[in-house]
């Protein structure tokens, strides 16, 4: 039998249900996971995909089949299955979603203890798969039905947010996808008031796609939020493990930004005199120079390093005193009194705490913003990859080679002092999970942006069609 192993990707498993991943897929994925990570004992969540009851049933048939305990979170989110790996003796977790996919498609994350699989790890488990060499056991494990995890999910998070200190007004936007119900009642016991819509349960998607960090996927939410005269709109992605925001004028705001006033916010109370680890503050290559600017100014290290929530999640780990990681994507890892993993409900509650606090008197939510640059940039531009990645990549960085860049995930040059320029950059680095080329670039100017561009295109022109770039 032939297996899509192509759906093996950087940080998850994901392809189209049914023709892809089928249940004979699912079960024999059971028997490669116990396998490769020699475990006695996983949870497992689903999302509300048509696809996702067959899919989970054959999965745990696959687990139990060859000695694993399953705990069956049953539908939750990506947040909740995080949480479960570090709060349930179990050796890892697996949530079955292909988050803001497309309805037709699903997937399966998957975590060894508390850390996510992903790059070679994942790799290591398409060989054990594509082998069929799987262990052996004389005994089934057990299925374990948790029927009442997410609710000690969300008491965990009420927990670990503090006191608000005032209702907030607060319209929440779910795309019809997973962590509505749980976004519905987490508001509710945080006391907050405002809409929710699109939070009940549809797998069709039918209003929008579940991505918060695309403000046409925001629309709705801006005004809902317009309408009602709420402080604030939040958008969650399609399993929980994301947050978008708009302002009370529903504008969009980019994550980067919501990230800097979690900066902002956390680096006040820690010491200047504190070790550089306990005020250093992890992102990713695409974040603005706005972020790194109000970390320094506010005491804190910048840390700048490649794209990927399983790597900042690693990077945390590593160390353990920072307190604080965040990606353009939208996923946040708080580690001052959560435990570093990206989980919607809780990055949503420590928002609304932030808020009732920093905004006692209900000032405008944009003006939690105030402190924080905001330099002309172009947007995310997803650039097509027609050529080979490496070769493209190669031929990239060295058309930069006079300046000086970053090169953790594909290449950042920097444009300080050259062109007029002050401070500016420019990204191009290839998605792990796309034939795409992901291109940003920010300047201090409009000016400086238009030499950016105008430089980028005398570089690489030839080598790349820039169109898409150029209208970003």
């Amino acid at each position: 039998m032939t297996w899509a192993v192509h759906c093996f990707k950087a940080y998850d498993i994901r392809g189209i249900a049914h023709s892809e991943l089928d249940t004979s897929f699912a079960e024999r994925l059971g028997h490669a996971l116990a396998t490769f990570l020699d475990c006695s004992a996983l949870a497992v969540g689903r999302d509300i995909r048509e696809s996702s009851p067959d899919l989970h049933a054959a999965f745990v048939k696959g687990l139990t089949s060859i000695g694993v305990d399953v705990h069956d979170l049953g539908i939750c989110t990506t947040g909740a299955l995080y949480h479960a790996t570090s709060s349930l003796k179990v050796d890892g977790g697996v949530m079955i979603t292909a988050s803001h996919n497309p309805p037709e498609y699903n997937g399966f994350k998957m975590c060894r203890g508390t850390a996510a699989m992903a790059g070679a790890e994942i790799q290591d488990l398409r060989a054990v798969f594509e082998s069929g060499n799987f262990r052996k056991s004389d005994a089934f494990g057990s299925h374990i039905i948790l029927d009442d995890f997410t609710n000690q999910h969300l008491e965990a998070v009420v927990s670990a947010t503090g006191d608000i200190s005032r209702p907030v007004n607060v319209v929440i936007d779910s795309a019809n996808a997973v962590p509505g119900p749980f976004m519905v009642a987490l508001a509710e016991m945080l006391g907050s008031t405002g809409e929710s819509i699109h939070c009940q349960w549809d797998n069709t998607f039918p209003n929008h796609p579940p991505d918060p960090t695309r403000p046409k996927n925001m629309v709705d939410l801006a005004e809902a939020v317009v309408t009602s005269g709420a402080e604030f709109g939040v958008g969650v992605d399609g399993d929980g493990d994301r947050i978008g925001v708009v302002d009370e004028m529903g504008r969009f705001i980019h994550p980067d930004r919501l990230l800097a006033v979690f900066a902002e916010d956390i680096l006040s109370n820690i010491s200047e005199e504190a070790p550089e680890e306990a005020r250093t503050v992890i992102h990713d290559v695409k974040c603005s120079m706005a972020l790194e600017h109000t970390i320094r100014h506010n005491g804190g290290i910048p840390h700048m390093m490649r794209t990927g929530h399983s790597f900042l999640k690693q990077a945390l780990r590593e160390m353990p005193q920072c307190p604080l990681a965040g990606e353009m994507s939208g996923h946040f890892f708080f580690h001052d009194r959560w435990n570093g993993f990206d989980d919607s409900l809780y990055g949503f509650a420590r928002l609304v705490e932030l808020v009732s606090r920093r905004l006692p008197n209900g000032e405008p939510f944009s003006s939690l913003f105030d402190n924080v640059p905001d330099f002309p940039s172009t947007g995310e531009a997803k650039v097509p990859l027609t050529g080979e990645r490496f070769a493209t990549m190669a031929a990239v960085k060295e058309a930069f080679t006079d300046l000086e860049s970053n090169q953790a995930d594909g290449v950042r040059v920097r444009y300080d002092g050259h062109l007029g320029i002050k401070a500016g950059w420019f990204l191009c680095r290839p998605s792990n999970t796309e034939p795409i080329l992901v291109m940003r670039a920010e300047a201090d100017s409009e000016e400086g942006l238009v030499a950016i561009r105008e430089d980028v295109t005398h570089r690489i022109g030839d080598l790349i069609d820039l169109t898409i770039f150029h209208s970003a």
